[in-house]
C-alpha cells in the first residue's frame, strides 16, 4: 500500500521497511541497459530500478522517486537528475537522520 503525503527518504537498509510504497532513492547509476538501471545506493549497495520506457537518465547522480517491489527493486515513477557530484556520504547522514528519532518527521 502507498503512503499519502511526502515519500520517505532511503537508503538500500530501509527498503524492507517501505516495501510497496513510494520512496525516494538517492544514488549514483552504475549501469543502464533496456528498462533497468543499477544503481549505487548512499549506503554502497547496488540495486535495481525498473524505469518507464519515457524516462531518460542522463546524469550520473539522480534522486528516483518509485515503488518499492517485493523483490526489493525499485518501479521508478519520475527521477530528478542531480548531476556529476555529489556526496553521497553525506546523503546517506540525511537519510539516517530522517530515520532516527529526533529526524523523524523533519525531513518529510
Amino acid at each position: 500500500m502507498s503512503r499519502l503525503g511526502p515519500e520517505p527518504r532511503i537508503n538500500s537498509k530501509y527498503l524492507t521497511q517501505h516495501r510497496g510504497e513510494t520512496v525516494r532513492l538517492t544514488a549514483k547509476v552504475s549501469n543502464l541497459s533496456g528498462d533497468t538501471a543499477m544503481v549505487e545506493t548512499s549506503d554502497g549497495q547496488q540495486i535495481g530500478v525498473h524505469i518507464p520506457r519515457d524516462m531518460h537518465i542522463a546524469d550520473p547522480y539522480v534522486e528516483i522517486i518509485g515503488t518499492v517491489k517485493d523483490d526489493l527493486s525499485i518501479k521508478a515513477h519520475t527521477h530528478i537528475g542531480l548531476g556529476d557530484k555529489l556526496d553521497l556520504k553525506a546523503v546517506d547522514a540525511v537519510v539516517e537522520f530522517s530515520h532516527s528519532a529526533k529526524g523523524q518527521g523533519v525531513l518529510a
